[in-house]
């Protein structure tokens, strides 16, 4: 039986290559699954850094996730992230130096929102936005890689690990049965997040890996929370494009972090933002956490509902008390609007490692995870600049000590999930740590693999 599974799954025999010191086979290809900020930040430096590394991005118009921009009404608009902090030097030198981004917050036209009252925000952080949106940012990172794009790894059987040589396949559209080929790598990247990425690995052998992608959706974290059961936690954000007549709006501000109105926590004008003509002015309201659980419904499904008639309604009513228009105004006037539920929205608990690192990377099973929840800086948490620092910190690593675990430990003595407070989105809660896994991933006798198998604490990592 496992010599006919073997016949039918494994990848043909692996190309020869160069050797490592003390005989062991050099990684030469990695598969990275998620084409946003983390996922290519980490292709781009594996790619300058010798290897070659191929990104798999469901994006149809572009990879960046929720860093992408789009065009609506004959404007860019940012309807997700809406800027990018520089703490890093690195980071901030690359930003300065890329032509894609200008500096943002510095003219008294940022600041929070309160009943109708504007006050410029001077934190000292520095803040940067795309002279052509979010996705600016997003296309500067691309350029020159190996994008794999509009292309979805199913998390069923989508990802598997090779019994005889622990390379790591891909299930891609291809000529094969169902219309489906196997790509095989050396070694692979989870660079997204959410119930995919848990699916993606649960029948693996990384059961440490996907111990670390268990995924909670929540606007807070329990109080009295059980030993041993932390979990990467996200809360949802319903994101409101508007379009209404020039004039309309108040002129005091281009962009605000809204106070004191439970259904809102941001409001920008993409038309002054990023410096855009017309006849009209396109606006982006993002909802609080609870409003957006509160009111969650499919987004697939959301269109043309009376669900996404409800909160939009909802919605333009707090925009109207936060900035100060009579009751009815935007409703009365608004041209267009375009609702989205932004479903994997920020990270409320961010994962801080026992060895204090930006990623996570399994050396026995040659898989590690990049984002911006995994975060040695409490300040940096849900951030692009974290998304960019895992990436390539963790592409430094996979080409440097692949051999090495690092950022992977579990159990009591591990590493432990921590709250976040990020920019929107709040969590009050305690630090907690995770059970270490079962030898035996799900879905026994599925395709699993082999390779070196999760040991518990015998396999983690020593400082």
């Amino acid at each position: 039986m496992r010599q006919r599974w073997q016949r039918r799954n494994d990848p043909p025999p692996a190309a020869s290559s160069d050797m490592a010191e003390g005989g062991k086979k050099r990684l030469a290809t990695v598969a990275v699954i998620g084409g946003g900020v983390a996922g290519l930040a980490c292709a781009r430096r594996l790619g300058a850094l010798g290897l070659k590394a191929t990104v798999f991005d469901t994006g149809k118009r572009g990879p960046g996730g929720r860093a992408s921009s789009r065009t609506w009404r004959g404007q860019l608009c940012d309807h997700a992230s809406q800027f990018v902090t520089a703490t890093d030097k690195d980071f901030a030198e690359l930003l300065a130096s890329s032509g894609a981004v200008r500096p943002f917050g510095k003219d008294g036209r940022f600041g929070t929102l309160s009943k109708a009252n504007f006050e410029p925000l001077q934190d000292g952080v520095e803040r940067w936005i795309g002279l052509e949106g979010m996705g600016g940012i997003v296309r500067m990172l691309a350029e020159g890689l190996d994008i794999q794009q509009d292309v979805w790894v199913p998390p069923s059987n989508g990802l598997q690990c090779s019994r005889s040589d622990g390379r790591w396949g891909i299930t891609v559209p291809g000529p094969g049965p169902q219309g489906r080929e196997v790509k095989w790598f050396d070694a692979a990247v989870i660079a997204h997040n959410g119930k995919c990425a848990e699916r993606l690995t649960s029948s693996t052998p990384a059961q440490e890996v996907h111990a670390l992608l268990r995924t909670n959706f929540a606007c807070s974290l329990p109080r009295n929370p059980r030993p041993g059961s932390g979990r990467f936690t996200l809360n949802q954000i319903y994101s409101l494009l508007l379009e209404v007549p020039s004039g309309l709006m108040p002129a005091s501000f281009d962009a605000a972090f809204v106070e004191d109105e439970p259904i809102l926590r941001w409001l920008s004008s993409n038309t002054a933002k990023l410096r855009q003509g017309g006849d009209g002015e396109v606006w982006t309201a993002l909802s609080s956490a609870p409003f957006g659980k509160q009111h969650k419904a499919p987004q697939e499904f959301l269109e043309g509902t009376p669900k996404e008639t409800e909160v939009v309604e909802l919605m333009l009513s707090a925009v109207e008390r936060a900035a100060g228009l009579a009751r009815g105004s935007l409703l009365g006037k608004v041209r267009a609007t375009k609702l989205q539920l932004w479903g994997a929205a920020l990270p409320i608990t961010r994962w801080a490692s026992r060895d204090a690192v930006d990623f996570a990377w399994s050396a026995g099973h040659r898989i590690g995870i990049a984002g911006d929840w995994l975060s040695a800086t409490p300040a940096r948490a849900s951030t692009i600049e974290a998304a960019w620092l895992s990436g390539v910190r963790l592409a430094e690593h996979v080409a440097r000590a692949a051999e090495e675990d690092a950022g992977i430990q579990l159990g009591q003595d591990g590493g432990v999930f921590i709250p976040v407070d990020a920019d929107f989105g709040t969590a009050a809660g305690e630090a907690v740590w995770v059970t270490e896994p079962a030898d035996e991933p799900k879905g026994k006798g599925k395709g699993r693999g082999s390779g070196k198998g999760w040991k518990g604490k015998a396999a983690k990592s020593s400082r």
